[in-house]
């Protein structure tokens, strides 16, 4: 780590100065922030099936139950590695990994049709429920996936935040993940889908007992090569 500190620092000399040849600064990921938003100022033109709503005094993009959305980013330059990072708001009475007809309670991220996330979540007032995160995909044999058995809330960053709608104002009525994944890709273009699997028996109720939203996206291409 020092030593990569200390070339950052003689590439940004280099930069500034122009006196040096730009040979030694290989090696250093170049970094373009493709996509970025907190939603503050209303869905961004990129953002398909895209709403805004207020929650604990900010924006967030959401709130969906089963629905989601999709960002599509279009014309990045060359990059072999794309970071997306996000705030997910996990709301009111998620059942994890909990038998029919209550869960399993399901949230799945897709990049460009592939599935990226596939994680079950558990909050609110569900007594003896378990959830799959941080496993992010559960294994699939004898023909059906086999979820991780962690207790409800498992790698939360907050648990202590209010419900948005069956839990309203009830402290702990939705938790927030951090969620980061890094990986290969080259293509130009990137769709990221953000959607759930919800199972609930109170179906005229359901978007209300079990929600879901997501702040402060940032997606960054990343060039790694020399």
């Amino acid at each position: 780590m020092k030593i990569k500190s200390l070339q950052f620092i003689f590439c940004y000399a280099v930069l500034i100065y122009g006196t040096l040849t730009l040979n030694a600064c290989k090696g250093i990921p170049r970094e373009t922030e493709v996509f970025s938003s907190d939603f503050e100022r209303g869905v961004p033109v990129n953002v398909i099936n895209g709403k805004v709503e207020q929650y604990n005094g900010g924006g967030v993009l959401g709130r969906y139950s089963e629905g989601g959305f999709n960002v599509e980013v279009r014309g990045m330059k060359d990059h072999d590695m794309i970071k997306i990072t996000f705030d997910l708001y996990i709301h009111d009475t998620w059942d994890g990994n909990a038998a029919g007809p209550d869960g399993k309670d399901i949230w799945i991220m897709n990049i460009d049709g592939g599935s990226n996330v596939y994680a079950s979540f558990a909050n609110g007032t569900c007594n003896n429920c378990t959830q799959s995160y941080p496993e992010l995909q559960p294994p699939f044999f004898n023909g059906t996936f086999n979820f991780a058995l962690n207790r409800p809330n498992s790698n939360a960053i907050k648990t202590d935040l209010p419900g948005a709608c069956k839990l309203k104002d009830v402290k702990g009525g939705t938790s927030m993940y951090r969620i980061q994944r890094t990986f290969h890709h080259t293509s130009s273009s990137l769709d990221l889908g953000c959607f759930a699997g919800l199972e609930d028996p109170d179906k005229a109720n359901k978007s209300c007992n079990e929600s879901w939203s997501v702040d402060n996206m940032r997606i960054t291409a990343i060039d790694t090569r020399e």
